[in-house]
């Protein structure tokens, strides 16, 4: 017998920063040391490499900005939901293989609460919410470990009513302080449900560029081309390392919890050098051995809106059942069964001469099946030149935002499958 065919979406994320505080020292939480699992933030780490990995493929030559704690997030919700093999290969993709179900949304939980006590010069909001079609039945537990451990809000709705399209893109444009002001076109007649994830990043670097210094200079897209663009320029200390692929550096927001990472081609290297050798390993050894140096930082001002899907991605990953009539989310309703038909992903980031404003949307869409070391002497960092660059938190590690800067003058990006 035929069944109805219904969807789920999940995902929205969103950062801000505001500020206020100079004593700066005494406001630095350590969030490493109220989570339990420095592992769990380890393979999130790797997931998020490989995520971005991934997606790059779908944009070899276009800007790009993904949020994988976004991602993380909004697929976290969904694999509350999730049974045997859907779960085992959501598990291993998500970087879950070896925790229990208890275990990741204590790990979310708890990583989540502390990011948002991290910095109080830096406002970082996090939002979920649960949006159902009413005359289906959820099950109980999956909404309340939902609530308990992300907090989400519950909301039954009429998806036949037009104010319901309008609510969830409007939850979503004021979660994310109107940066993704909608995540739906439309409410399909087989939807079923939305998880969605917002966060919202707004920071103040803690060393601001000077307005008076910044300058129209060339950036090279290439050894043939060049555009002219808006070319910040600040010299002072901060975290660099290098090696025979990539010199680094770390810049501060706030009170130095959370920061911008830019990893910047050698010589003769790329980006997708950088790219293609990146894992949470060597992510992990780029960043503890950075060292304070004198540094004069030049880097374009940009502005980027990037979306588009991410099942592909995570099919390469290994998450391939959840996306095939085959799946088991019979923790989320017995009513029939669920797959996964689309993971839509959008972000934003404005980059300038007083901080970063970031937010990124992940969108999980499910429907029922049918049938079944350093001196002090002063480095020289011109970005001038394509880059890959981060927002991280300090004292885990967690990379929040990853992209790669092509062209400083392209401001939308849409990859496709």
């Amino acid at each position: 017998m035929k069944t109805k065919i219904m969807s789920l979406i999940v995902g929205c994320i969103c950062f801000t920063t505001a500020c206020s505080d100079d004593n700066t020292e005494n406001q630095v939480n350590d969030i490493k040391s109220q989570l339990k699992s420095a592992q769990l933030v380890e393979a999130s780490n790797e997931f998020g490499i490989n995520l971005f990995k991934e997606t790059n493929k779908l944009a070899p030559d276009k800007n790009l900005f993904v949020s994988p704690f976004s991602a993380l997030q909004a697929l976290s919700m969904t694999y509350n939901g999730a049974n045997g093999i859907t779960k085992s290969e959501m598990a291993t993709t998500l970087g879950f293989k070896d925790a229990s179900e208890a275990q990741v949304n204590e790990y979310n939980q708890s990583l989540a609460k502390a990011l948002l006590n991290a910095d109080a010069k830096v406002m970082f909001e996090i939002a979920n919410s649960i949006w159902y079609r009413q005359e289906y039945n959820v099950l109980p537990a999956f909404i309340e470990i939902n609530q308990n451990s992300y907090n989400a809000e519950v909301k039954p709705c009429n998806f036949s009513d037009p104010s319901t399209l309008n609510a969830i893109n409007d939850w979503c444009s004021i979660k994310t302080h109107e940066k993704i002001p909608t995540i739906l076109d439309q409410i399909p007649d087989d939807a079923f449900m939305y998880l969605i994830n917002a966060i919202y990043f707004k920071g103040s670097w803690q060393f601001s560029f000077d307005k008076s210094k910044t300058q129209t200079a060339d950036f090279y897209l290439n050894h043939d081309a060049k555009v002219d663009h808006s070319q910040m320029m600040l010299q002072t200390q901060l975290n660099y390392s290098s090696n025979n692929t990539f010199s680094a550096i770390e810049l501060p927001y706030g009170n130095g919890t959370f920061n911008f990472v830019i990893l910047l081609p050698a010589y003769d290297k790329t980006v997708d050098d950088i790219i293609n050798g990146l894992s949470s390993q060597q992510w992990k050894e780029t960043i503890s051995s950075m060292t304070k140096s004198d540094v004069v930082v030049k880097m374009p001002k940009f502005k980027l809106e990037c979306e588009g899907l991410l099942n592909n991605p995570l099919k390469s990953m290994g998450m391939t059942t959840a996306f095939t009539g085959a799946a088991d989310f019979s923790k989320i309703t017995t009513d029939a069964g669920l797959f996964i038909s689309r993971v839509i992903h959008k972000t934003f980031i404005d980059l300038n001469e007083e901080g970063t404003e970031a937010a990124a949307v992940t969108a999980v869409e499910m429907k029922f099946t049918s049938t079944g070391g350093e001196t002090n002497t002063t480095k020289w960092f011109i970005a001038n030149q394509p880059f890959v660059y981060a927002i991280t938190e300090k004292s885990t590690g967690a990379i929040l935002f990853i992209g790669k800067m092509l062209n400083p003058t392209e401001e939308k990006t849409k990859f496709t499958e």
